[in-house]
């Protein structure tokens, strides 16, 4: 039942129940102690009256009674009983109302709608001194109506009260979730919450919510972008691996050719199995990281000797200067940033030496020549972007956006460095990783 009620309501409810449960304890708190006091004060009464009664009684040849001069004000009634409670005389008022009191009890109690007292006095004599509670009891039920009537509107009062202020502090809650329901209706990720004023907690919630906005928008757009540049990319080489396709099939052709013509469609086919793996490797770097040890030399090393032939057909040789040196890491990932790096050197130097260095929490590629422009750098670490001047050569543009990707997935950096012969490269990893 309570599922199906808002947020709001049940707030009010609660506000309801803890108000509710004040006033019951407070009310019935001042109840008592009305009653407790005005009790007091009678019974107070009572006492007085009979400590003026017991100076007043008086024996005339064998008989007792109360003297002249005891004057008893009000509707108190103050009578002198035997042992067996038959009245011997009687002063005051109520005397008809007080020979309904048949129970004859030491010290105070409540008999018949009045209060009594009784007392013990010489001769085996019982005093007892009595007064009507009507007008006690017609003040506490007015109390206690009073106490109820009002106790009621202030519960009303706070209901309402509870209400409203539930409804102004959800207020921003309701804007999260209309705009939230907006753009899951139209798309439009560049809606954003009203901003609620002050530094409150829902101050706080609409900032985070439109941080998190900001930055599902801007990761949104980056893969929009990435899908576009991606189909751009995939699209060139298969349009040609498709002419190619109807070049060779267009008239029948000797063996020779058709192995030609399917050895080089292979190789365009290796090309795109390249990119497609590139492309599956950068989507992953945005999935959950799950770090662990890894050792840098000894991924290195094997790397180099991955790359050897590769190196030699290109006229070049990978030296290595390694230290042991583990870090927090993923360690598919590191192979792969070094791998690349390591290509890209490979590809783009201009000696014949490529060193690959492992030195504390460190992996640094170094090739000669002059390496990019010192201005380009930023954008080359973006998906399908390359340096000035290498159209001409075989590659996706991906090698140096996925090493950046990684090194953020692992909080290291990747820094670059212009020497005035060589071109450096560095992965630095956190050292208390």
């Amino acid at each position: 039942m309570t599922q199906r009620l808002s947020l709001r309501i049940k707030l009010t409810l609660g506000y309801a129940l803890v108000f509710a449960l004040t006033v019951l304890v407070g009310g019935g708190a001042v109840f008592l102690a009305t009653r407790q006091v005005l009790t007091t004060s009678l019974d107070a009464t009572l006492q007085e009256t009979a400590s003026v009664a017991q100076g007043s009684i008086e024996r005339d040849n064998g008989r007792v009674r109360f003297t002249p001069e005891l004057q008893v004000s009000g509707d108190l009634s103050i009578e002198l009983l035997t042992q067996r409670g038959v009245r011997l005389t009687q002063a005051g008022q109520g005397g008809e109302e007080s020979g309904s009191l048949s129970v004859l009890t030491l010290g105070l109690s409540t008999q018949a709608h009045r209060r009594v007292l009784t007392l013990a006095v010489p001769g085996s004599l019982l005093l007892r001194v009595s007064r009507p509670t009507d007008i006690l009891t017609e003040f506490l039920e007015t109390l206690g109506r009073l106490l109820l009537f009002s106790g009621a509107a202030m519960i009303a009062a706070a209901c309402a009260a509870g209400y409203l202020l539930a409804h102004r502090a959800l207020k921003p809650v309701d804007a999260v979730a209309r705009t939230a329901q907006s753009i899951a209706d139209q798309g439009d990720y560049a809606e954003r919450v009203p901003q609620a004023p002050g530094h409150d907690e829902m101050a706080r919630l609409t900032r985070t919510v439109n941080a998190m906005l900001d930055q599902l928008s801007s990761t949104i757009e980056r893969e929009k972008q990435f899908a576009r540049t991606a189909a751009h990319e995939l699209r060139t080489p298969l349009t040609a691996l498709k002419g190619r396709l109807d070049l060779t099939l267009d008239r029948p052709r000797p063996a020779e050719e058709y192995e030609k013509a399917l050895l080089g469609m292979r190789g365009r086919v290796n090309a795109l199995t390249e990119l497609t793996e590139s492309l599956l490797a950068l989507a992953r770097t945005d999935g959950p990281v799950t770090l662990q040890a890894v050792e840098l030399a000894a991924t290195a090393l094997q790397v180099s000797e991955a790359l050897e032939d590769a190196a030699t057909q290109q006229g070049k040789r990978v030296r290595l200067d390694l230290e042991e040196s583990w870090v927090q890491a993923e360690p598919e990932g590191v192979a792969r940033a070094i791998r690349n790096l390591l290509e890209n050197a490979l590809k783009y130097g201009t000696g014949s030496e490529v060193w690959l260095r492992v030195q504390g929490c460190e992996v640094a590629v170094e090739n000669s020549g002059p390496g990019p422009e010192p201005g380009s750098w930023p954008r080359l670490l973006q998906a399908f972007e390359r340096g000035q001047g290498l159209q001409g050569v075989s590659g996706s543009g991906l090698g140096l956006a996925l090493v950046s990707a990684l090194t953020q997935r692992w909080h290291a950096a990747l820094v670059p460095e212009w020497r005035s012969q060589t071109f450096v490269i560095r992965m630095q990893f956190p050292r208390d990783g």
